[in-house]
């Protein structure tokens, strides 16, 4: 019985692997043999152009199959590539601390995988990659790179690190603004809760100092819908709060007041000119995956 794309990048399977180095090659190897296709473009340049031969010129690069039917030599003119830096900011605030029913996994641990997950695609596609993960202070800093043993770095800090305290978004945005140097792509991935005015602001600065940024929400499916039945006790990770609710009686109340964020979120996004994608920790990771693939391609 074969394993298909599907059937690697569903929740059901990557919860049930603990490490995060063969969680990435098993999301990023089954998602790219799912699409047929290989984003391994070798060292060297991308092919731009053919021109006429000049004597001199470095036969290897004449296209003899272009010779054989045209009797004409012409010589392949490529396109020097440089790598990419690609630094990935994670939001390692209380609030990512939960796990509903309906999710394998919580919100810090989905975000995590995706984390990991495009850390590998960015190696292997040649790029420096570094991690960054801050709540009330930056707790990792790995400076983008492609040394050997980058990535084990990268896999032991998602590891090492839980979600807890409240996030200071301005901080550590000032912080990382000022810290990164050389232009590359940011992909941040965070709940934004409560902060939907706080950080399309703060992001849209990466836009003015030339950076392209790639943002994903993670939320579990219970924060689109309060599916709870029954009196419950609802506690603020962040600051330890508690309230007793009925959901039952709330609940169309707190769906408006969702969508509406939701709605405020994405339309502040848009106009922070912020590439953004909505994620739900009981889904696949096929979407973050290709978001991550089509950015990257038009960066090329």
């Amino acid at each position: 019985m074969t394993t298909s794309a599907a059937d690697l990048l569903s929740p059901a399977t990557l919860a049930r692997i603990d490490n995060y180095a063969l969680l990435a090659k098993t999301a990023v190897e089954g998602y790219l043999s799912g699409i047929h296709r290989s984003l391994s473009h070798g060292t060297g340049g991308e092919f731009f152009q053919y021109r006429n031969y000049t004597p001199g010129d470095d036969l290897k690069y004449v296209d003899w199959k272009v010779f054989s039917r045209q009797n004409k030599f012409h010589t392949k003119v490529f396109r020097e590539e440089t790598n990419m830096n690609v630094s990935l900011v994670l939001d390692a605030s209380g609030s990512l601390d939960y796990n509903g029913s309906r999710a394998p996994w919580g919100k810090w641990r989905y975000a995590a995988m995706i984390a990991a997950s495009l850390a590998y695609l960015a190696n292997r596609q040649g790029d420096n990659v570094g991690l960054y993960i801050y709540n009330d202070q930056i707790v990792e800093a790995i400076e983008p790179s492609r040394t050997q043993g980058q990535l084990q770095r990268i896999f032991a800090a998602l590891a090492r690190q839980k979600p807890s305290g409240s996030a200071d978004h301005r901080r550590a945005w000032n912080y990382l603004t000022n810290h990164f140097r050389r232009r590359g792509l940011i992909i941040f991935l965070s709940d934004f809760l409560d902060a939907e005015k706080t950080l399309p602001p703060l992001l849209k600065r990466l836009r003015f100092a030339h950076h392209d940024c790639l943002a994903f929400q993670v939320l579990d499916p219970d924060e689109l819908d309060l599916p709870f039945d029954r009196s419950t006790e609802f506690i603020d990770r962040e600051t330890g709060r508690r309230i007793d609710s009925f959901p039952a009686a709330v609940r169309d109340d707190y769906q408006r007041e969702m969508n509406d964020f939701l709605e405020r979120l994405s339309q502040a996004m848009s106009e922070a000119q912020v590439d953004f994608l909505r994620l739900i920790s009981s889904e696949s990771l096929a979407d973050a995956l290709a978001n991550y693939l089509h950015k990257r391609e038009s960066l090329r």
